[in-house]
């Protein structure tokens, strides 16, 4: 792989893709460092990993309009469990990396007079780790008829581990919509007997976001999602994020 520059990303939080606001994103993970010095040290600090976090700070130009940036953004500020997702590019199959996160701030404006309007949303993870996956499927497209997704080989969960799935609904529309996703699992690409692991409740509007895992061990080492939308003429845009911690 190439080196990269930063042309092309979904950035999700909660049931909104911020991508076609984002200037800038940074996500960060830390261990804390544990000392653990001793008369045997010769003299040398000696360290130990600790517990783990994750920051995400967000600089976004502004918007002020219903189910957008600010009207996200104030409604989430201080609410735990958020599923965030940070994929790389935006692709199917894309690198990604999710989390269950706390936005702790928000600056709904900060731009001198002339300039873009920009905002910045700061927040920690809250339960749980950062997730290593893949977009297993993108938000890009709208669905409107019942389908599955591109299978992904991310592998088999071990005992002790677990596969872990971000829902975010982004859009719906039509009369009483609903879109059911579901996350299988099966031993080849061909999901000749795929076994459902992960199921999301029912979604009938957009800006919402599911969370869901499930434990190894589990041999299966492809992995896709499979959704049925009903209603009357619906249509919804979503992405589903996965991983293995």
């Amino acid at each position: 792989m190439s080196i990269q520059y930063w042309s092309d990303m979904s950035i999700l939080v909660g049931g909104l893709e911020l991508a076609g606001h984002g200037k800038d994103v940074n996500l960060a993970t830390e261990v804390n460092p544990l000392d653990a010095t001793s008369y045997a040290s010769q003299g040398w600090t000696e360290l130990i990993g600790g517990n783990k976090s994750a920051t995400i700070n967000l600089g976004l130009m502004q918007d002020m309009a219903a189910g957008s940036v600010d009207d996200t953004a104030w409604s989430l500020l201080g609410v735990a469990d958020i599923p965030h997702s940070l994929c790389t590019p935006s692709a199917d199959g894309s690198l990604a990396y999710l989390w269950r996160g706390i936005p702790l701030s928000y600056s709904p404006t900060m731009s001198p007079v002339g300039d873009l309007a920009m905002t910045q949303i700061a927040g920690q993870s809250s339960t749980g780790g950062v997730v290593r996956g893949s977009l297993i499927h993108p938000g890009s497209a709208s669905r409107t008829a019942s389908s599955v997704g591109t299978g992904r080989q991310l592998g088999a969960v071990v005992s002790g581990k677990s596969m872990y799935a971000a829902l975010h609904v982004l859009s719906a529309a039509g009369t009483t919509p609903s879109l059911t996703v579901i996350v299988q699992s099966d031993d080849n690409s061909g999901f000749t007997t795929p076994t459902t692991r992960i199921s999301f409740s029912a979604a009938s509007t957009g800006n919402t976001y599911q969370w869901g895992s499930v434990a190894g061990a589990i041999t299966d080492d492809w992995w896709r999602i499979s959704y049925t939308i009903s209603g009357t003429g619906p249509s919804f845009s979503f992405a589903v994020t996965a991983g293995i911690l």
